[in-house]
């Protein structure tokens, strides 16, 4: 009789900073009753992988579904397969780290469940080929990647029903496909397709294996799914498929084949990551080539069946060109994580040090460091959770070193990675980052007794599935059902959502330098229509180091006359102040017009923009409640609070000439599991003021910002 082996798979996770009331409905909506039909099923075998949020969770929330788990790994049913405790993307952290967080999460197993895994789960399979090396070292048997993996390193579609080796540096390991037919059937499909097709590609000799590994999130918690997953018995039917052919469908863990059968050989796998994944990383207008390419050749049956393994997209790392709030998260991390390694060689273990190290592991947790069907890096409270991590371990080696105790340090690094140098002030209170090449703005602002960067705003720009609100295609959201996978969901959470589709010219950041007419609107500001009248918004600024302060300047001309004009902004950090002033100069070799105003943008983030507990508010007049949501224009103020009373902070704005402000947030579209959604990515502040003076050829205004509890 015909054979085959299956290995069926779930990965679960939740990231870091996500609300406690998500998990509590994952829990019950998909992790508690899959075990509940899995127990009733012995023999199915599954391998299962959980993330350590969710380790950490169930052992605060639901500790006896640990110990479920842990009497069936004893009874031989479930494998555990282990990986990074935090779920970092390995190619996104220093290789000291990735092997610390595979370390951390086979004590973890080896305490919990008797047992160190002899696999991991590899973070959303992105894969570059040094990480053999890594996973060998770190003890790591073998892994699981997509067929995509295999099919773009030159495998044919026959030759992946098995595993291979892969190695670097002669360190190898075992690597299994894991089918995307499979990963589209389950659940979404009526059972007997899934049947169907196994029974297809059985042998006679019976040593083929199909991997099916996928979210476990998928039976439960993806739209619709937990009515027909559940509800409706689409898993309970599934199991009891399997065990009704269990005679030729022989379901087995990755160590029970490991164990019977040899690899099929050795191979060499590119840079990848699941199909999806590499189309996402690229750059939108090339993700839109890719798509249309791929749909043209689509029509063409037989050119498709032999081009389309051929045609990929990039690879993760892309990502952190195509966002720079990517690519600063990943590159704050970093400089915790080589500052922790720097104070290991100069200070004897102890839980400092491992507390440190705990919370930059939680900081590399990957979700919010890239984008796709999934919120990710678009959703402020994971990006938020990130940092937080991060600047807490700086917190902790800055309380070790106490060498920020009353002083201000002052520096120039490559921070960004981009072959030019940034600036940065930090005392204990605070610190500032500063790209002199793009305007001389503020990029991050870390405020250390939260700790919270309220810089951490998301800059509006196009995405390729913003093209189905723009033709239509997205309608208004309606209950899914649980035969769509999410990757075919089109939805827009709200009607009318294609209005927010606005760009933006720039990063929003502060301290970006703006000269505009008088009689612009903030509506005009808004969607970036205003017209800039002078080129100092993106100009290049030069970097000087004073005490306790950096200097940027710039020359710029304005729109309507060539005669220069120069502009310098000192920015002071005190020591020990949670506060810091800007003071700016402007000189020009004639007049300003009396119609110009120059103002500079503020961009912060207090999460939320229609919260009753966060607004603006000023010492000097009652501004009768204005959310942070709201657009506006207040006029003669010289003192300006963005209040927030859930967090007990409030973010005071003081100018030495009474202001006009114009304010609106900063909204973007991003797609979701299920469907495209408004988000709030913080404020733009923009105070101004108009130049012309009795001299008309000078100015000068100092702000102070200031960070106060409540």
């Amino acid at each position: 009789m015909k054979s085959i082996n299956l290995i069926f798979g779930c990965h679960a996770h939740q990231p870091v900073g996500n609300f406690d009331f998500v998990l509590e409905r994952a829990y019950q909506d998909s992790y508690k009753p899959f075990l509940d039909v899995l127990e009733a099923f012995p023999a199915v075998k599954t391998t299962l992988h959980f993330t350590g949020p969710l380790f950490d969770w169930f052992e605060e929330h639901e500790p006896a579904f640990l110990d479920r788990l842990a009497a069936l790994v004893r009874q031989g049913q479930i494998e555990i397969m282990g990986g990074g405790y935090y779920e970092p993307l390995l190619c996104a952290i220093p290789e000291r780290d990735a092997r610390t967080q595979i370390a951390r999460m086979q004590r973890y197993c080896e305490k919990r469940f008797g047992q160190t895994p002899r696999g991991m789960w590899l973070t959303e399979r992105v894969w570059e080929p040094h990480m053999a090396r890594i996973l060998n070292e770190s003890g790591v048997e073998y892994t699981a990647l997509d067929d995509a993996h295999f099919l773009c390193s030159g495998l044919a579609p026959e030759e992946l029903f098995g595993y291979y080796l892969t190695e670097d540096e002669g360190r190898a390991v075992k690597v299994f496909p894991i089918m995307e037919k499979l990963r589209y059937l389950v659940p979404f499909h009526q059972i007997h397709e899934t049947i169907d097709w196994l029974k297809e590609q059985a042998t006679e000799d019976g040593t083929r294996c199909a991997v099916l590994h996928d979210d476990y999130e998928k039976f439960g918690v993806w739209p619709g799914t937990n009515k027909s997953v559940y509800e409706e018995g689409w898993l309970e039917g599934f199991f009891q498929a399997l065990t009704d052919n269990s005679d030729w469908l022989h379901c087995v863990t990755y160590s029970d084949y490991l164990d019977r059968l040899r690899p099929q050989g050795r191979t060499y796998i590119t840079c990848a990551s699941y199909d999806e994944m590499m189309t996402w990383s690229l750059p939108t207008a090339m993700q839109r080539n890719l798509v249309q390419a791929r749909q043209a050749l689509s029509h063409h049956h037989d050119l498709n069946s032999q081009c389309a393994s051929f045609m990929r997209g990039g690879f993760w790392r892309n990502f952190l060109a195509k966002y720079p709030e990517s690519n600063n998260v990943q590159k704050r991390m970093l400089r915790a994580s080589a500052r922790l390694e720097s104070l290991r060689a100069r200070f004897s273990p102890g839980s400092e040090l491992e507390e440190a190290e705990k919370l930059i592991h939680q900081g590399q947790c990957n979700c919010a460091y890239w984008h796709g069907v999934f919120g990710g890096l678009y959703l402020n409270h994971l990006r938020t959770a990130l940092y937080e991590k991060v600047i807490s371990a700086e917190a902790i080696m800055d309380e070790l070193e106490g060498n920020l105790k009353g002083s201000t340090r002052v520096e120039q690094i490559d921070f960004d990675g981009d072959g030019n140098l940034e600036g940065i002030l930090e005392n204990e209170a605070l610190s500032l980052f500063f790209s002199p090449t793009d305007g001389g703005t503020l990029f991050e602002l870390d405020y250390k007794k939260k700790p919270f960067n309220f810089g951490n705003t998301l800059t509006r720009r196009e995405e390729l599935y913003h093209d189905a609100l723009r033709q239509g295609v997205a309608s208004v959201a309606r209950e899914a059902e649980g035969d769509l996978s999410i990757h075919d969901i089109v939805n827009a959470k709200e009607a009318d959502l294609d209005r927010y589709l606005i760009y933006d010219p720039w990063r929003r950041v502060s301290l970006r330098d703006r000269f505009f007419k008088e009689e612009t609107t903030v509506a005009e500001l808004w969607t970036g229509t205003a017209p800039e009248q002078g080129s100092f918004a993106t100009a290049s600024y030069a970097l000087e180091e004073g005490k306790n302060s950096l200097i940027l300047s710039s020359s710029g001309t304005l729109l309507f006359s060539p005669e220069a004009i120069h502009l310098k902004k000192t920015v002071e950090l005190p020591p020990g102040q949670a506060s810091f002033t800007t003071t700016y100069s402007l000189a020009a070799a004639t007049p300003f017009p009396s119609d110009l105003l120059f103002g500079t943008e503020f961009c912060l983030n207090l999460l939320t923009g229609d919260a009753h507990d966060r607004y603006y508010c000023s010492e000097e007049r009652d501004l009768h409640y204005i959310r942070l949501g709201v657009h506006g224009v207040m006029e003669s103020l010289s003192h300006l609070a963005l209040r927030d009373e859930w967090q007990g902070v409030q973010v005071n704005l003081r100018f030495s000439r009474p202001a006009r402000i114009y304010h609106f947030p900063i909204e973007t579209v991003s797609q979701s599991e299920s469907g495209q959604e408004r988000v709030h990515q913080g404020c733009v502040v923009l105070p101004c003021w108009p130049v012309s003076s009795p001299d008309s050829q000078v100015f000068s205004v100092e702000i102070t910002l200031e960070i106060a509890e409540l």
